[in-house]
């Protein structure tokens, strides 16, 4: 969250506020650094306790190898585009901030259809059972 909330700002003072000089691009290079270490180093724990070990080795190096290739291939292309575009040389700050916005976005649509199908299976859970209810009486065993 601290990487979303600084990268622009971060960008934008090196680019648009203060000279820009190597210092500072070091600066702010060491800092986007000290947040992506925090991220990296979560990340595997996280994803070798996610995976089961039978599957770790292939879904640990399949989720490594496509976010590297998806996102780090298409990248400077991006960046160049943005820049260009807009005339910002900060705009692909914005651009983390977007997408983090629209993951959010697909987790809570993601989350509601989730919540609507377990209300509708404990729904025809409860249909069930109230149609053997109905039948027991209807027996008279009920």
């Amino acid at each position: 969250m601290l990487t979303i909330l600084t990268a622009y700002p971060a960008r934008a003072w090196l680019v648009l506020v203060a000279a820009p000089s190597f210092d500072k691009m070091l600066l702010v290079e060491f800092w986007l650094s000290i947040l992506y270490a925090c991220h990296g180093g979560a990340m595997v724990v996280t994803l070798t306790e996610i995976i089961p070990v039978e599957l770790r080795t292939g879904g640990f190096s399949m989720a490594q190898g496509l976010s590297a290739s998806l996102f780090g291939s298409f990248t400077p292309a991006v960046s160049t585009l943005l820049i260009q575009a807009t005339g910002n040389k900060a705009a692909p700050s914005r651009a983390s901030f977007v997408a983090i916005c629209s993951l959010i976005a697909t987790m809570l649509i993601y989350l509601r259809a989730a919540a609507q199908s377990a209300s509708a299976a404990r729904l025809a859970t409860g249909a069930r059972l109230v149609a053997v209810v109905l039948k027991r009486v209807d027996r008279g065993d009920g």
